[in-house]
């Protein structure tokens, strides 16, 4: 699937739209690099390293185009699948990322223009409920205004629902039956506990020992804290991931990106967010970390639960918008029943 577009009559040249291709990775890189560095001061360039985990080696692979133009790689349509639950059972669902267009290219939005035929080939080749029958993304301000008028992306939770706590608030939360301990990676025992938690989060991604894994314990760029929960007399209570810090605009953080734990159970809660809060205050780092920072979604026990231990909203820069293809539920099941949290995003 490709084609290449007349030359419009500013002058923009022609390009081909094409599915990615091994030896594509040195291009794609320095495209981004090279767009994401501009007006960015603190810009990190990316490295092979980080792509191929991203990427490569996701366990459900990736789904890339690339735009060419006199054999140079110029634009890029990309997206992360994971399995999802769905109304009908557990299928793809893929969030959408690293959308790069070369600046020269950017001056158009007409149809034909190379942003509109990059997405549009894409979402013909994926966009279906055999490949990915939801495509999600955090689109920033441009790209929303112009996902949301010209792509067809849907608003779902606009902006994201987001929680905060004081660090030194939950400091002291040790409860003596629950022993929380620190893991290097996530065991088969999880795949059995999100299973059973499942029936209650709507529409969400299936978090097993496998995927868990790969987003957190093989992540090259970030470290996160994999906690595990238990009873006294040894019965599993629940997980929980969290960062010491956050690489974006609010240095102050410590993102609570991730957890298992069964609806209503506030003393799990209390152990893990005690345990991740002690960390994150003994953090070492230019910038003292003073806020445990969380994403629920308000229809969910866990909004509720976690409101209880006084948590307060605070306003999210974040929009999540959707596609769906698939006809077992529409936007506003998807606004009603749509689970997310930070590691649902490649923002944290």
């Amino acid at each position: 699937m490709s084609g290449t577009d007349p030359a419009p009559a500013d002058g923009e040249a022609r390009f081909t739209v094409r599915p990615f291709r091994d030896g594509d990775e040195p291009a794609i890189l320095a495209l981004f690099n090279d767009v994401f560095r501009v007006g960015n001061p603190d810009f990190v360039p990316r490295t092979l390293a980080q792509w191929s985990w991203a990427f490569a080696r996701n366990p459900e692979g990736h789904h890339t185009f690339v735009a060419e133009s006199a054999g140079r790689l110029v634009g890029t349509y990309t997206a992360i699948p994971a399995r999802w639950r769905f109304p009908e059972g557990v299928h793809l669902g893929a969030q959408a990322v690293d959308t790069v267009v070369a600046p020269e290219f950017r001056r158009s939005l007409r149809k034909n223009g190379l942003f509109l035929t990059l997405a549009e080939r894409w979402f013909d080749h994926y966009g279906r409920k055999e490949r990915d029958r939801i495509v999600y993304g955090f689109p920033n301000p441009q790209a929303f205004r112009i996902g949301t008028t010209k792509v067809g992306y849907l608003p779902v939770h606009c902006p994201v629902p987001e929680l905060a706590l004081p660090i030194a608030a939950a400091r002291d939360w040790e409860p003596e039956a629950i022993h929380v301990e620190e893991i290097e990676r996530f065991g088969g025992e999880v795949d059995a506990f999100d299973a059973a938690l499942a029936a209650g989060r709507g529409i969400s991604a299936v978090r097993d020992a496998r995927y868990l894994n790969w987003r957190y314990s093989d992540c090259p760029t970030t470290r996160y804290r994999l906690l595990r929960a238990e009873s006294a007399g040894g019965a599993l209570r629940g997980f929980l991931v969290h960062g010491l810090g956050w690489h974006g605009f609010r240095k102050e953080i410590a993102p609570v990106v991730d957890f298992l734990v069964a609806p209503g159970d506030t003393a799990t809660w209390r152990a893990l967010l005690g345990n991740a809060a002690r960390a994150a205050a003994g953090a070492a780092g230019t910038t003292p970390l003073d806020t445990l920072l969380a994403w629920a979604p308000p229809p969910h026990r866990h909004w509720r639960d976690l409101s209880a231990l006084g948590f307060r909203p605070e306003p999210s820069r974040f929009n999540l918008c959707i596609r769906i293809f698939t006809d077992s539920f529409d936007l506003e099941f998807a606004r009603a029943h749509w689970y997310v949290v930070m590691g649902d995003s490649d923002i944290y």
